[in-house]
Parts: structure tokens; C-alpha cells; sequence
């Protein structure tokens, strides 16, 4: 088959060559065009039909050897569960042998009698994306079967099959992130993206250094995982906070109000109303040398804030400028509660001139900061804040509790428990865990997390049977984005990398996602837009509430 495939294609790029001939001696008439017309398209056909086909493979050997372990693949999509409206889970066999195959099988089907889903020479393993969706569709709640057979020196061996399990819960399909380089201090190609989950579809929403090379980029954030409303922070040249509005209205805002010490940072937007509780921040980052956890970022003073989109005006949350830090706000999905964390400042000042002694108090202070997670009440109407009460007593066990997010249904809370400090995404002894709030019980999530590797940024989809967070696990230098399904027993699958069209290149990429949020739908706003708001040197200026 393969050989009349290559007789079709050698005839089709003859008649192409011909009608070029005839081109370039002014020679070309219709018949010419037709036939090269159908020429081209039998080309394409017959290459795509060309690549199917010497991926495909006998039958499986049948007198193979069975090895007790399972095989090395990359991503590790090994023995776990996937939304039915997944892009494909691309993969490469890292094992060695002179021949590799592997087969997809249904659950329930006879390698005998039955032919598999899928089948595959080599090490990579690519799934057309449109057979894939109808296999997919075909077998939700259903699990599928991978076998991986290898040839080493003669010998045939087969691997322990690993399982796909298809759940019938949809996951939102977009999930929008930041792209960071390596660097510390300086940095020069930082941008917002929005992936479609179903596909390989990559849209990017702002890229820093059209602004300026010494312009950040960070902090986005959706209402309620739509895009008609959102907003994400520039700094340090020409900054400012860019709010897209009702999806049309583009605004840049500068959020650093008159009396305040410090800038708007981390943020939410309450689902239901034109609301974001802010953090107003001053940090101080460490370099370490010698220590695994390379980086420290300490606040020196930390306040929330709820911000008006609406009348423009900023009204403290928790008492201004107390000994208090307050970080990472989060809102309940009905918008009465808003979560944070809270710490007590340990003593940590910037206002002392001398370096040394300041490098000196921030080495040996810098292990004291220990957040607990705290809530607090907000009436709509009144538009004031109850009694801020505690969640979870973090310091009470010499930890540090960060990033509160609440389940939609309002039922579990996930955060991520560090030894010490605001900043887990650097901090190897980072895990997530998981709160129920109906009976109190807390616990790490040790199913989803890396152990030695830092687990953080996590989020919800809308539904609430799906994360998404980003992980280091992969080679400890970069954050990629892994899914988890959140079971009916409260635990959650094994975790799933982002789907890749070429999962090698993901390592090439030397980027780290960061922040990653769900959405329903894609970013309508144009880029340009966003872009020609963030050039301007003009902005809202925000105002303290009286």
C-alpha cells in the first residue's frame, strides 16, 4: 500500500513540475490549471494518508514477554483520568528497543478478535485530533487500554498496560496563563496567552515587551471565568492596570491611589457585581546561593482593599497599615465571602539604610512569616465588610498557608502549605491541600502532588470537578500546567499534563506557565487594542473613598 502511495506522488509532483513548466512559458491554460489543482490536493491527500499509514502496525505479537512494570512515557500519562472534550494526549515512549509499537484498546475489547482504536510504530505517539474526538465521544465513562510492546535484542517484551479513563464531565475549554522566561532581575519577554484545552489552539492576549523590554506583565484576572470582564497589570514602564469591560470598553487605570504606600498586586473580581478586592504590596526578594528554594519574596507591608470598578474609588477591606500582611484574595462563588491570607509582620522593615544590617534582619526574619487562611463578610448593599475569622491555623503549626481557593459549590478549599514565606511557587516543600469546610477535615493532597518539587497556583473550572495547577516536577527549573479531576469521595485523579501537539518541544520552550485560570470562552478583546491602551501614557486615576 505504501509503495502505490509513493507511485501516486511521484505522477502528482510530475503533473505539479509540468504545470510550472508551462507557467513560466506563459503556456498555462485551464486544463493546466485543473491539473494542478487536483494534483495538489491529491498530493495532500495521499501525505496525510501516507503518515497514518506508517504508523500502523501488524497485530500485536503474541508471543511477547510480560514485564511487571509500566513504561516510561512522556508526559506520564500513565493510569489517568481525562475530560471527554480533551485535546489529544500525544506521548513518547522513552524506552529503549530496536522496534517500539503500541495499541489503544477499549476496556472490553479482545485483542484477538477486535482491531484497536489506535495503533503506532515508533516512539511517538500522535493522535489524528478528529479520530481521537469520535473515540473519545464513543466510550465516555468508559476506560481504554495502552499497550506498549518493544523489541530488545530479539526479544519481544510487552509493558503493563496503562489505563485512560474517560469521564463524562466536561472541563472548561480555555485556560488562560503567564508565559515567563528565565531570569530574575531582568527580564524581557513576558506575555499573557489563553490556550484552547479541546485543541492545540494558542492565542496570545499581551506580550510585554511591545510595550517596552523593561515592562512586566502580571496579575490577570476574569469575572466568574468569562472574558467580558477582566484585567492584568503592567509595571515599571508606562504601568498601569488595563480593565476590559462589558467586552468592548478597554481602560488603563492607575491604582495607586494618593495615600497609598504601595501598588494594586494580587487580585480577584467578585463574580456578581463590578467589584475586585486588591492587595496594596511592598516586597523585597532574596537570591540564594546555596539553598534548593532559590528565591524569597517578603512583604514588607501588605493591606487589601476593594476597589469600584464602577465609581473609580478605593475602600480598605482589613485596617490600613496594622502589622497585619494581608495576600491572594479569592471570592466565594456567591460573592459573600472573600478568602485571603493573613500574617503577623515578624518585624521585617525596609526602612533602615544601612545594607548590611538590613541583609542581616531579612536573613534571620525571612523563616518567621506564617500565613493562616481568613475570611470575611461582604454586604452588597451596604458595601461594608463583617469581622475578618479564621479558616485555617496554619502558624499554629509553624506553617504558612497561601492561596485560598473555594470551590464553586462552596464546599473545599484548596491552598498550598509551605514551611514559611507568601511566595510557594519556589519553595520545594510546596503542596497543595484541601479543606472541607462542612466537617473541617484538612489534608494534602498527596495524590496530585510532586514530592519533591513545588505544587501551586491552582484554580477551579465552573463545574467544580476540575483544577488546573502548574508544577516544577517535570526538571525543577520550569512551571507547566497539569489537570485533575475532583472525585465524588473528595480525592482527585492522577494528574494530566496540558496536551502538547509535540510534547518535546514543551521542555525546548524554557518558559514557565504561571497563573493559570479557567474561562468558558476565548478572549474576544483584540490584542491591538490591549496593546495601544497599555502604549498610553495617559490613565484613570483611582481615588481613596471617604
Amino acid at each position: 500500500r505504501t509503495q502505490k502511495i509513493h507511485s501516486l506522488l511521484k505522477i502528482s509532483f510530475e503533473n505539479i513540475f509540468r504545470v510550472c513548466a508551462c507557467s513560466a512559458n506563459s503556456l498555462l491554460d485551464k486544463r493546466a490549471w485543473r491539473l494542478a489543482v487536483a494534483s495538489t490536493l491529491l498530493v495532500a491527500a495521499l501525505l496525510s494518508t501516507l503518515v497514518g499509514c506508517t504508523r500502523r502496525v501488524g497485530a500485536p505479537p503474541k508471543d511477547s514477554q510480560l514485564l511487571d512494570v509500566t513504561p516510561k512515557l512522556y508526559p506520564d500519562y500513565v493510569d489517568v483520568t481525562i475530560p471527554v472534550n480533551i485535546a489529544p494526549l500525544n506521548f513518547d515512549v522513552c524506552e529503549e528497543g530496536e522496534e517500539i509499537a503500541t495499541y489503544i484498546w477499549r476496556s472490553d475489547a479482545s485483542e484477538v478478535a477486535d482491531k484497536p482504536l489506535f495503533s503506532f510504530s515508533g516512539s511517538e505517539v500522535r493522535f489524528p485530533i478528529s479520530r481521537w474526538k469520535n473515540v473519545l465521544r464513543e466510550n465516555v465513562g468508559r476506560t481504554l487500554r495502552v499497550s506498549v510492546y518493544v523489541t530488545r535484542e530479539g526479544k519481544r517484551l510487552r509493558f503493563k498496560d496503562t489505563t485512560i479513563f474517560v469521564s463524562p464531565d466536561k472541563i472548561d475549554p480555555y485556560v488562560s496563563y503567564r508565559l515567563v522566561g528565565p531570569g530574575y532581575e531582568r527580564f524581557s519577554d513576558l506575555s499573557l496567552w489563553t490556550r484552547n484545552i479541546e485543541n492545540f489552539k494558542e492565542q496570545a492576549i499581551f506580550h510585554a515587551r511591545l510595550v517596552n523590554e523593561r515592562t512586566c506583565v502580571n496579575c490577570h484576572t476574569f469575572q466568574d471565568r468569562r472574558t467580558e470582564n477582566f484585567f492584568f497589570h503592567t509595571r515599571l514602564v508606562q504601568g498601569g492596570t488595563i480593565f476590559v469591560e462589558d467586552g468592548s470598553s478597554v481602560t488603563k487605570r492607575d491604582l495607586t491611589a494618593e495615600g497609598l504606600n504601595g501598588g494594586c498586586s494580587y487580585a480577584a473580581w467578585r463574580p456578581n457585581s463590578k467589584h475586585v478586592a486588591f492587595t496594596v504590596n511592598q516586597t523585597r526578594q532574596l537570591f540564594h546561593l546555596k539553598s534548593l528554594d532559590r528565591i524569597d519574596v517578603l512583604d514588607t507591608f501588605s493591606d487589601l482593599y476593594l476597589y469600584d470598578v464602577t465609581r473609580n474609588t478605593l475602600t480598605p477591606i482589613t485596617p490600613p497599615g496594622d502589622d497585619q500582611l494581608e495576600i491572594f484574595p479569592n471570592w466565594s462563588q456567591d460573592g459573600e465571602y472573600l478568602y485571603y491570607s493573613s500574617a503577623k509582620n515578624p518585624g521585617f522593615t525596609t526602612t533602615r539604610n544601612d545594607v548590611e544590617e538590613r541583609r542581616m534582619e531579612t536573613s534571620e526574619l525571612r523563616t518567621k512569616f506564617k500565613y493562616d487562611i481568613m475570611r470575611v463578610s461582604f454586604d452588597e448593599k451596604t458595601g461594608r465588610f463583617g469581622t475578618p475569622e479564621l479558616v485555617f491555623d496554619a502558624s499554629g503549626q509553624d506553617k504558612s498557608a497561601l492561596f485560598p481557593r473555594l470551590s464553586p459549590d462552596g464546599k473545599t478549599l484548596l491552598f498550598t502549605l509551605t514551611d514559611y514565606g507568601c511566595f510557594p511557587i519556589w519553595y520545594r516543600d510546596s503542596n497543595i491541600w484541601s479543606l472541607n469546610l462542612e466537617t473541617g477535615e484538612a489534608r494534602a493532597v498527596d495524590e496530585i502532588n510532586s514530592p519533591e518539587e513545588p505544587d501551586s497556583y491552582h484554580s477551579w473550572d465552573s463545574s467544580g470537578r476540575w483544577i488546573v495547577f502548574s508544577s516544577r516536577r517535570d526538571d525543577g527549573s520550569y512551571t507547566r500546567l497539569y489537570f485533575s479531576h475532583f472525585n465524588d469521595d473528595q480525592t482527585f485523579s492522577r494528574p494530566v499534563m496540558l496536551p502538547q501537539k509535540a510534547p518535546v518541544k514543551t521542555l525546548e520552550t524554557l518558559r514557565s506557565y504561571n497563573i493559570p485560570e479557567f474561562t468558558i470562552e476565548p478572549v474576544r478583546v483584540s490584542g491591538r487594542r490591549l496593546l495601544k491602551e497599555a502604549q498610553s501614557d495617559s490613565s484613570v486615576r483611582a481615588r481613596l473613598a471617604r
